[in-house]
């Protein structure tokens, strides 16, 4: 008997939701804490560090007069940051833009490109600022860099503009145990070093990859046991029928780490890898990010190929003192 199949049915409409998916939603943590200075107006741009003297409690001799003098600018030095300049290049053809494409419209597919290019751009700058990159110089052949902060938080000298060792975190404040050998007493060892450069117990925004993440919340859950102690661990069960397993903050014996997850930290522009066991434990006040035509986007000429824009930024990380950052690099 002769009928009609959907295999072999002629004119069905498409069925195209009107939307595009998207699940990636990284955000950019870094990017978005990080307290923005004054426009950026040069490639490099410095700015002065300065330490006080160790205490010395010699006393005076009564009648005694003055036979010496002190410099109060012998601590004083220099810091030397570049800036970096990224663009993404978004491009549409004739034909394309007098589509009607589901979940845009027509005409509308530029306007998409640019935003999405955009958002590329911003992770590109959170990854610049969470990597190891070391500061470069123009060449003609090689572009400017700006330093990231795994080469900022080092107690060695930078290969490239190093930071005066006076002004280094010491070696304590960089940590790399391993992932299954972490415990509380690690963070608390980089807070303490924190604790002993600064001098104060403050808050630090603390930075870090997802392995990290994870292991900070085992390291809290589980105590080593004690000879002659009693082990007593408290947690927080949270509404009935529900359990709590996330660290969202850690306060120890010298201060506060407010734990923040990112993707992005220990990128490798290369490989495109990241560090997940990497961490930042970051005086927001001792950084400063430097910016030259942040998020622009400028529509180019069409030269008969169809809209074509560039989305751009300058930038450069300036860390005031890194002497009071600390980094969490673990290597297994």
């Amino acid at each position: 008997m002769a009928q009609t199949f959907a295999r072999s049915q002629v004119g069905v409409r498409e069925d195209l939701a009107d939307r595009i998916y998207n699940i990636d939603a990284k955000d950019t943590p870094i990017l978005s804490a990080v307290p923005k200075g004054q426009e950026l107006v040069n490639v490099a741009f410095d700015w002065q560090v300065d330490s006080y003297a160790d205490p010395n409690t010699d006393g005076v001799v009564d009648g005694t007069d003055v036979s010496s003098t002190e410099d109060a600018a012998e601590n004083r030095a220099r810091i030397k940051g570049y800036c970096q300049h990224i663009r993404r290049t978004p491009k549409v053809s004739n034909m394309t833009e007098i589509q009607n494409v589901a979940g845009q419209g027509k005409g509308k597919e530029f306007a998409s490109a640019v935003l999405k290019k955009t958002v590329e751009l911003k992770r590109a700058v959170e990854c610049v600022l969470g990597s190891d990159q070391v500061s470069q110089e123009d060449n003609g052949t090689v572009p400017w860099q700006t330093r990231g902060l795994g080469n900022w938080i080092l107690a060695t000298a930078q290969s490239h503009e190093p930071v005066p060792s006076a002004f280094r975190p010491p070696s304590a404040s960089i940590d790399t145990t391993a992932m299954a050998s972490f415990t509380t007493a690690t963070l608390n060892a980089v807070l303490e070093s924190q604790y002993g450069v600064v001098g104060s117990a403050k808050s630090h925004m603390l930075v870090v990859g997802s392995t990290l993440k994870k292991t900070i919340t085992t390291a809290v859950g589980y105590q080593p046991t004690v000879s002659n102690f009693t082990a007593i661990l408290r947690s927080n069960r949270g509404d009935e029928g529900a359990w709590e397993n996330n660290i969202q903050s850690f306060t120890g014996d010298f201060g506060t780490y407010d734990i923040v997850l990112s993707n992005w930290l220990g990128f490798n522009n290369s490989t495109k890898a990241v560090d997940a066991r990497r961490g930042y434990a970051l005086d927001m006040d001792m950084l400063e990010l430097r910016m030259n035509k942040p998020w622009k986007s400028t529509e180019l000429p069409d030269l008969g190929g169809g809209r074509r824009g560039i989305v751009e930024v300058i930038f450069g990380l300036a860390v005031k003192n890194p002497k009071g950052l600390a980094a969490f690099k673990a290597t297994s």
